[in-house]
């Protein structure tokens, strides 16, 4: 007989107060609502759960807490372990690794490269803010790569949860800085994904679409869309 699955639980909301958490981090908490998008996402106590395009780690150590022991976070840099990059300016390697030291973050992997995480062993991947750069940024990262890498790193069944910052005209608008969410919706369907949901969870009204979307991404209208890799 086939034990039914466990019924998904709050997260922990405490993990905001961690007072090994940068200060500019935790008030950014309040636009950013971390704890609802990985509740959206389902990530649970005791996954593997991939934090892809890690930059500076805030993700990567709330979902090590949230996790848990009996549980596991790929950090995943891919363009933030370029030391050319921006004259060094994205290379982020040594700082989460003394971050994840520093804060005891015992259960966190760094791996470079997608192609580094074990196939089909991610419960829930998330890309926050950053699947932007692949192509449009960084040309010789191809997006069909990226997300074949995607594909095979999660579980059947298992999701990919995306946030970008909206704009209402089509494509990668590269004087705002912003990806209409169709290119993300086709791009991951078309690679095998099924798109599960959306949540307004994010969603500023009033955006003044025409402004940069960079500075301060965080306050902006962003879009959260919930992918799932077919299987049981």
């Amino acid at each position: 007989m086939v034990e039914p699955a466990p019924e998904p639980v709050a997260l922990d909301r405490a993990v905001l107060d961690d007072p090994s958490r940068p200060q500019a981090e935790r008030e950014q908490d309040v636009d950013r609502k971390p704890i609802d998008v990985y509740e959206f996402f389902g990530v649970q106590p005791g996954q593997t759960v991939a934090d892809v395009y890690n930059a500076d780690g805030y993700n990567t150590h709330l979902l090590s807490r949230l996790v848990g022991d009996g549980g596991t976070v790929y950090s995943v840099f891919e363009f933030y372990s370029e030391r050319e990059l921006f004259d060094g300016a994205l290379y982020k390697v040594d700082a989460v690794s003394q971050r994840l030291e520093d804060a005891g973050l015992a259960n966190v992997k760094l791996a470079m490269r997608l192609a580094e995480v074990p196939s089909e062993s991610v419960d829930v991947a998330v890309a926050i803010r950053n699947y932007h750069d692949v192509e449009w940024v960084f040309p010789e990262m191809k997006r069909a790569d990226q997300l074949a890498e995607f594909f095979r790193i999660v579980k059947p069944g298992g999701i990919v949860g995306i946030v970008e910052v909206a704009t209402p005209n089509q494509g990668w608008d590269s004087p705002t800085h912003r990806l209409n969410k169709q290119v993300v919706i086709d791009d991951f369907t078309g690679a095998g994904f099924e798109r599960v949901e959306e949540s307004d969870l994010l969603a500023v009204a009033g955006d003044d679409y025409t402004v940069d979307g960079f500075p301060e991404r965080h306050k902006t209208d962003r879009y959260v869309l919930k992918f799932r890799k077919p299987g049981n």
